[in-house]
């Protein structure tokens, strides 16, 4: 995966992730007509065309047509802010891929399913946490047997699962649906008419290509302006937190991004989704 910075933690702290990329957004992105470059372009038509969809690209704005011939108008400023979730989306859609893992591995079947993520979110109890994490540490021990935070990474999968305020959840995780919220939520649009925008955002944090050229806005927009600003505490904080850094008395610059988990990584090496 050259291109991709990649950590060494088998998944990252999904809150403090999705902190840093709220604000990186809130402090960083001006609204602005949007100019996309011919690389981007041509990778985005690919992954469209391979979900039998379309898209005309104009100058500040573009048309997709879905497979059944409707028509969806996107401002090409959601090409940009999608790309300041690309880092939470993608450890997102893994936790949820080992969520689906864990609850086979307990025994919980697909007409369960539902009314097991209901309760584990509403009234779990110390058995069904000692359960899951039983399940989650065989699992993750079998794919990372080398790992030094399996205890930590199992934690993590509980929280996801039996905390949704950790990571700004709405809809339940067994729903193929459950990122939506989560994502427009953060990027304060109003859900009825920009549901297409969190289909961008899972478009870059499913595809390789995509994930690549996003990691900065400047990779795949022409003259686009961002601000200058001091990142404040809650975003360095939560940068050294997702990144398992101690920083001591250190100053230093925060690089754009986060780097990828190792789950992540490999989800994307066998061309999962979600």
């Amino acid at each position: 995966m050259n291109g991709i910075s990649s950590s060494q933690q088998i998944i990252k702290n999904l809150h403090a992730v999705l902190t840093y990329a709220k604000e990186r957004y809130d402090n960083e992105f001006l609204w602005q007509d949007v100019v996309l470059d011919e690389r981007f372009k041509n990778d985005f038509s690919a992954y469209l065309k391979n979900k039998n969809n379309t898209i005309e690209f104009l100058l500040h704005t573009s048309v997709v047509t879905n497979k059944t011939g409707q028509f969806i108008i996107v401002p090409n400023q959601w090409f940009v802010i999608a790309s300041y979730f690309v880092d939470f989306c993608t450890e997102l859609l893994t936790y949820r891929q080992y969520y689906l893992k864990i609850t086979q591995n307990i025994g919980i079947g697909k007409e369960t399913l539902k009314q097991y993520t209901e309760r584990i979110r509403l009234t779990a109890t110390p058995l069904d946490k000692a359960e899951y994490i039983r399940a989650a540490k065989d699992i993750i021990s079998s794919e990372f047997p080398n790992s030094d935070d399996i205890d930590k990474a199992c934690e993590y999968f509980w929280k996801f699962a039996s905390d949704y305020s950790w990571w700004a959840g709405s809809k339940t995780i067994n729903r193929h649906d459950f990122y939506i919220s989560a994502l427009l939520n953060q990027l304060n649009v109003v859900n009825a008419n920009s549901e297409f925008l969190a289909e961008i955002v899972f478009a870059y944090a499913s595809d390789i290509n995509l994930r690549m050229i996003v990691e900065d806005p400047d990779n795949f927009t022409i003259g686009l302006k961002t601000n200058v600003y001091k990142p404040s505490a809650a975003e360095s904080e939560s940068y050294d937190e997702a990144e398992d850094f101690v920083r001591g008395d250190a100053t230093y610059n925060i690089p754009r991004g986060i780097s990828i988990s190792a789950a992540s990584l490999e989800r994307f090496h066998n061309g999962s989704r979600i």
